[in-house]
């Protein structure tokens, strides 16, 4: 199943994995209005089912603002992983979230940021198991 917004490809895999992938061509950055558009349509993709959300990270700029938007949403995603293509993001962004206490799941859910897609969707497959009866 495939979802859309003016900035996300949404993807639904039947093993539990959402896919987000940046649509070709959107190269403007994100603002409160996109953000709220993205999460309404990724309430819909979870739709209440055990699902992990598998975003590919565009090496564009966020604002604080538009981050806390995203952070302070209540999708229902049981884990998130990020995939990013640079190992220096990688090393700030588990920073980042070592600092916020994300990293160990004292958040809302667990989030691990990632270089290689195979390493992001094992480990949220293993999430998704630990959340299915």
């Amino acid at each position: 199943m495939e979802f859309k917004t003016r900035a996300l490809t949404i993807i639904v895999r039947p093993n539990g994995i959402i896919e987000l992938l940046n649509n070709e061509g959107w190269e403007d950055a994100d603002t409160i209005e996109v953000a709220q558009e993205n999460i309404a349509m990724l309430k819909v993709a979870v739709n209440g089912q055990v699902r992990g959300m598998l975003s590919h990270m565009p090496s564009t700029y966020v604002s604080k603002e538009v981050l806390a938007c995203y952070e302070e949403s209540e999708i229902g995603e049981v884990a998130s992983a990020l995939l990013t293509t640079s190992f220096g993001s990688k090393i700030v962004g588990n920073l980042f979230l070592k600092l916020t206490g994300k990293s160990t799941g004292q958040g809302k859910r667990p989030i691990r940021v990632f270089t290689k897609k195979a390493d992001a969707e094992k480990w949220l497959l293993e999430q998704i198991s630990k959340h299915t009866k």
